[in-house]
């Protein structure tokens, strides 16, 4: 429940208000007045002067009495009439009501739409801290390096998506976008908890369909760290943190509690943008700016397309109706294609008219662009166009239809894409229906639509030529129990190459607990010879939700004596962790006795593990090797070391429990 306005309501007329509770014209300012009702005696002129210079421009009010004159009252800026003899209390209300309205709409997001950081503190306050109401919120991780690297409307249009994902999915519960890439989302129950999980599924699926084919291919993107260095960022990825307003007294402890930042960080201006060059300035360029660059320097057609692509590339949306001029005049097919790719990344919907255009363009390389840049700038409302694309005769277009349907997340894709999964040859050249039943995967893993896994399967059972390791991306992204029966079936047949390399995208989540431990009793069984195929496996083991059983517990800890390589060690003592698995008595002992040795070399984090159960007294750890941690080159291994000798010291100062 929202809180009602806590500003006055005015009441300007010459008889008595018809309302109690109602304050003067000369009481009020405009800094504690929510809405205003006029008697309709008075002159619709006079009362705009009067609401202006005591209220302000933004302040609602509302004729009483008489709609006569009804043209003049609007034209002054009434919000509405209310009859003779309407009662108090039904006035009052109706006075809450439109300023609350106001107040609604002014807090939106300009960009999302959705409610704005006065409304959310309102419904946090109301719902989650003084109620039984849960808050989840919302966080991209790696947004700000790919809202820099692609530029902000490219930016721009995965925060669109993923206000899309999470109004259709958590339709009647509130949602909230506090700012940049950060949302929320306040409900309670079962449902609300599963509905969130699945839109953090349906994102992190669709995730990869905004980066170039290139950087999609390589899992991330190259881009400058806040030191300046140059550093990998994976593929973006929504995390969630929900939790309840028990102990919590404020909106900030409630944030706190949840581990999420509020800060808004601008990107980096670039030195210089294609739209300066054109201009010569600050100006928004024209279409003759451009033809001038090309009269004055002669530009060949490489050079005239990288100056295009390259304001694609920075997100320049200054030059969106240059590049629509572009694209809507030029001869030059690829001067065309490279506009129409320029728009897809700045993704401005100015543009969505004139690439609707160019899915009629005679050329074929014009058209494809265009299709894949109608997901980025529509979202979901692409989803018309690309369904008409996908009858393309070309089947570069069609591909690139059968993507964006994916990336679009509009609500007839899952039917399009079955349709495309289950089609047979029917005399298409084989190479091309080849292809284009990949790019069909492509645009299901990119939807996330589990109801398409057996579409998937069936593909992976015939054998149409499509490579295995694309087949199985797409059904682990889609996930489920059919998937599970299937990762089962290969297992059990020594199939698991393709399964162990995409097994991170396999969400263990929501699913039987027995179908958890029929698929961890098939994988712990998998004798393997590379150690980057068991680091996958642990990695995926501390991803399925809760304890450890006995069995897997057991296989976990007889796995410390047999492991000597680093980086499965650490990946190991993190399963161990993630899975609540506590080492035995002897277990540290050994592994110290190992590193001594030369037998085990431990990673960073593993001896930051090691530490961590040392600092609860249960384990020996020699003082000698705690004291060589404490000199540790490795920062992070000092401080570890550090606070293990203070857990310790303090542990022997308590008093013993009588045996």
């Amino acid at each position: 429940m929202g809180e009602q306005s806590s500003g006055k309501f005015v009441w300007i007329g010459d008889e008595d208000s018809p309302f109690p509770g109602s304050v003067d014209i000369e009481n009020c300012n405009r800094g504690n007045c929510s809405a205003i009702l006029v008697s309709g005696k008075q002159d619709p002129d006079r009362v705009l002067e009067i609401v202006r210079n005591c209220c302000g421009s933004d302040i609602p009010w509302l004729v009483y009495g008489s709609e006569e004159n009804m043209e003049r009252w609007l034209d002054a800026g009434a919000a509405g009439f209310l009859p003779a003899g309407a009662s108090g209390e039904t006035i009052q209300a109706t006075l809450h009501g439109i300023s609350r309205l106001l107040e609604n709409a002014s807090t939106r997001n300009p960009l999302s739409g959705l409610p704005g950081n006065v409304t959310i503190a309102s419904r946090l306050k109301s719902d989650v801290l003084e109620e039984h109401g849960l808050a989840a919120y919302f966080d991209i991780s790696g947004f700000k390096p790919f809202n820099d690297y692609y530029g902000f409307s490219r930016g721009d249009a995965v925060l669109r998506s993923l206000a899309a994902i999470l109004t259709e999915n958590l339709s009647g519960y509130f949602v909230g976008h506090v700012g940049g890439d950060d949302f929320i989302a306040i409900g309670e129950g079962g449902d609300f908890e599963e509905s969130v999980k699945r839109v953090t599924r349906i994102f992190n699926g669709r995730a990869g369909g905004f980066y170039s084919g290139k950087d999609h291919a390589a899992g991330g993107i190259e881009a400058l760290d806040r030191s300046g260095e140059f550093r990998f960022y994976p593929v973006m990825d929504l995390t969630v943190s929900v939790v309840d307003g028990t102990g919590c007294s404020s909106v900030e402890q409630l944030a706190r509690r949840a581990g999420l930042e509020k800060k808004r960080l601008k990107g980096e201006f670039l030195p210089d943008t294609v739209a300066r060059f054109l201009s010569g300035g600050d100006e928004i360029p024209e279409y003759q700016d451009f033809r001038e660059w090309l009269r004055n320097s002669e530009p060949d057609t490489l050079q005239m397309k990288a100056l295009i692509e390259s304001a694609g590339i920075i997100g320049d949306t200054k030059m969106t109706t240059c590049l629509i001029e572009i694209l809507n005049r030029e001869k030059d097919y690829k001067i065309r294609k490279s506009a129409a790719r320029a728009l897809g990344n700045v993704a401005g919907q100015d543009s969505a008219k004139a690439l609707q255009t160019a899915l009629k363009d005679g050329n074929v390389h014009v058209r494809t662009a265009a299709t894949m840049a109608l997901p980025f700038v529509l979202g979901g409302e692409a989803g018309a166009f690309l369904r008409d694309a996908v009858d393309d005769k070309s089947t570069w277009v069609r591909r690139a239809a059968l993507r964006g349907l994916g990336i679009s997340g509009w609500q007839g894709a899952a039917v399009i894409l079955r349709c495309e999964l289950e089609r047979r040859d029917e005399g298409r050249f084989w190479l091309n229906r080849r292809q284009e039943l990949t790019a069909a995967l492509e645009g299901a893993a990119f939807l996330g639509d589990p109801h398409l896994a057996d579409a998937v399967v069936d593909i992976l059972r015939e054998n149409p030529g499509i490579k295995k390791e694309i087949v199985w991306k797409t059904l682990l992204t889609l996930g489920g129990q059919i998937c599970v029966n299937e990762m089962l079936n290969a297992l059990e047949c020594g199939d698991y190459f393709d399964i162990i390399r995409q097994l991170d995208r396999f969400d263990p989540h929501g699913l039987p607990s027995e179908s958890i431990n029929k698929l961890e009793s098939a994988l712990t069984g998998l004798k393997l010879r590379r150690g980057t195929d068991r680091i996958e496996i642990l990695r995926f083991l501390g991803r399925i939700p809760g304890s450890a059983s006995g069995r897997i517990s057991k296989w976990l800890l007889d796995n410390i004596e047999k492991t000597d390589d680093p980086h499965e060690f650490e990946a190991l003592l993190e399963t161990m962790k993630s899975r609540e698995v506590t080492p035995r008595g002897y277990d540290l002992a050994r592994i110290v006795d190992r590193t001594a040795g030369n037998e085990l070399k431990l990673t960073r984090k593993g001896i930051v593990s090691m530490l961590r159960w040392a600092s609860t007294g249960k384990y020996a750890l020699s003082k000698s090797y705690l004291e060589k941690l404490l000199r540790h080159d490795s920062r992070e291994i000092r401080n570890a070391a550090a606070r293990t000798v203070i857990s310790l010291a303090r542990k022997q100062t308590e008093p013993r429990e009588e045996e």
